[in-house]
């Protein structure tokens, strides 16, 4: 025998063998309830014969397929719309440790600028870079 031969013997093997109806054990309880279970009964019970399934998967109607459309449409729209306000409270209202550093250097520029002397015409840009660079690192440096 090959080895193909072999390993095609022991996969047929190992697979369930499926049957056409399924057994179903119907079961009576002590108390009197009744159940119904794939594997047989402690107690008193019968053994049913199910056969095969009788229901056959049908299409929608044209209505009921433009209503399950637009309840489709709808749930998307709703989950759409709950990631996207997960994702926007999960983005940071401050700016990095980098643009933060970055701008506090760019403050003690000015500001050594600013002590270091200047001329009359740079003198209100320095100030306006200067309270730019303050309310920045107010508003979004902690």
């Amino acid at each position: 025998m090959s080895k193909a031969s072999i390993c095609f013997f022991f996969i047929i093997s190992f697979l369930p063998i499926s049957s056409q109806a399924a057994q179903v054990y119907r079961c009576v309880a002590t108390d009197g309830s009744v159940s119904f279970q794939q594997q047989a009964c402690e107690g008193e019970g019968t053994r049913m014969e199910t056969g095969e399934a009788q229901a056959v998967w049908a299409s929608l109607r044209s209505g009921e397929q433009s209503l399950y459309d637009q309840y489709r449409k709808r749930d998307r729209d709703r989950l759409k719309r709950k990631r996207q306000i997960a994702r926007n409270r999960q983005k940071p209202r401050t700016a990095d440790d980098r643009t933060c550093w970055k701008k506090r250097q760019q403050l003690e520029s000015v500001s050594a600028r600013l002590r270091r002397g200047y001329k009359a015409s740079q003198g209100n840009e320095l100030r306006r870079r200067r309270d730019s660079y303050e309310d920045y690192l107010r508003t979004f440096c902690p």
